[in-house]
């Protein structure tokens, strides 16, 4: 490969006083060789008329070792081809789609991720826990269980675990190429920097009482240091629910009782279903809105807000897009996942 590289550079460096004629059929710009175009399956072409033309994106599903992170993932299987169809699906349907539609053109073509490996099972890392996704280089996202992913279950406990281990995972992820082509914003890391726990994060916390909230953590594990911190918070804010999405407003001050405009039964109802399947923005903040430690300048509250504005600021001046807007276009999908059919070819 390296060879079939240099050569066409060399010869390019050597004539280019010549006048040049491009050869279409032997074009240096191809996604795929000759061979391997002659050979594509019909999933090959799906992913190139979905995925390829319109957002300049490589998708590997065949195992491809040199996209594979060994370093980290030693011993992993690839995907079937039924589950490597639907992922291509559901990354079309809740991470493309709903970028294309509110950042900017330039945004796209620099800052979505162009190289997407698809890895069947997970991995496990040697100090415990599992690897679900990897951002390298600022360009391509490994994902990993891609088998056992079911994007449009209605089992409470599979979506929660799809929310969490995928959708979060490709926004997180996706969040780190952000971040390696712009600084974090430094104001972000002041607000925390006494509370970084590094690899100890696993024993620091209490995940019943969730006390990494009041510390002005969304996760557990946004408190390893703060580029963890800054994706985990972008990838909470945007795929996460929020009371906006419950749909029971009321003017009916008998019903509303606490005044914040939703009818209390309809919402408690809602938020007891919705819990089963992750978080919801407001209750974190509710559970933040006090200190680990009485010296603490501020609540957990009070920091996640300022970090939500920090980010903001952030996705505005740096790449020119509404962090709202765009949360609110991946909720429109996301709460429609379990009516679609992720399994088909949709040409």
């Amino acid at each position: 490969m390296k060879k079939i590289c240099i050569i066409p550079f060399l010869a390019l460096f050597l004539f280019s006083c010549q006048k040049d004629n491009p050869d279409k059929d032997n074009s240096v710009v191809q996604l795929t060789t000759k061979e391997q175009a002659k050979n594509q399956s019909e999933l090959d072409r799906y992913i190139n008329q979905k995925l390829t033309i319109p957002y300049n994106v490589n998708i590997n599903y065949r195992y491809p070792e040199n996209d594979i992170n060994r370093n980290q993932f030693t011993y992993v299987t690839p995907p079937s081809t039924q589950k490597a169809l639907e992922m291509v699906n559901l990354i079309d349907y809740m991470y493309y789609q709903p970028y294309s539609k509110v950042v900017p053109k330039k945004f796209m073509e620099e800052y979505v991720t162009k190289q997407i490996t698809l890895i069947g099972s997970y991995a496990y890392a040697r100090e415990g826990g599992t690897y679900n996704g990897l951002a390298t280089a600022g360009i391509r996202l490994e994902l990993l269980g891609v088998n056992y992913i079911e994007p449009n279950t209605h089992d409470d406990s599979k979506r929660k675990d799809m929310d969490n281990n995928l959708l979060r995972l490709i926004y997180h992820e996706t969040s780190h190429i952000l971040e390696q082509n712009k600084q974090i914003p430094p104001e972000y890391e002041k607000l925390c920097a006494a509370e970084y726990k590094g690899g100890s994060w696993t024993r620091s916390w209490n995940l019943t009482t969730q006390n990494y909230l009041k510390s002005g953590f969304i996760s557990p594990y946004s408190s390893d240091n703060v580029h963890e911190d800054f994706v985990e918070f972008i990838a909470h804010y945007i795929v996460f629910y929020q009371k906006d999405q419950c749909g029971c407003e009321t003017t009916d001050a008998t019903a509303d009782t606490d005044g914040d405009g939703l009818d209390d039964a309809a919402y408690t109802a809602w938020k007891t279903q919705i819990l089963k399947r992750g978080f919801i923005w407001e209750e974190a903040l509710a559970t933040a809105d006090g200190k680990n430690k009485t010296d603490a300048q501020y609540t957990g509250k009070e920091i996640l807000l300022k970090k939500l504005e920090i980010v903001k600021n952030y996705f505005s001046q740096e790449f020119g897009v509404d962090l709202e807007k765009l949360r609110k276009e991946v909720q429109a999908h996301h709460v429609n996942l379990p009516n679609l059919n992720f399994s088909t070819y949709n040409w």
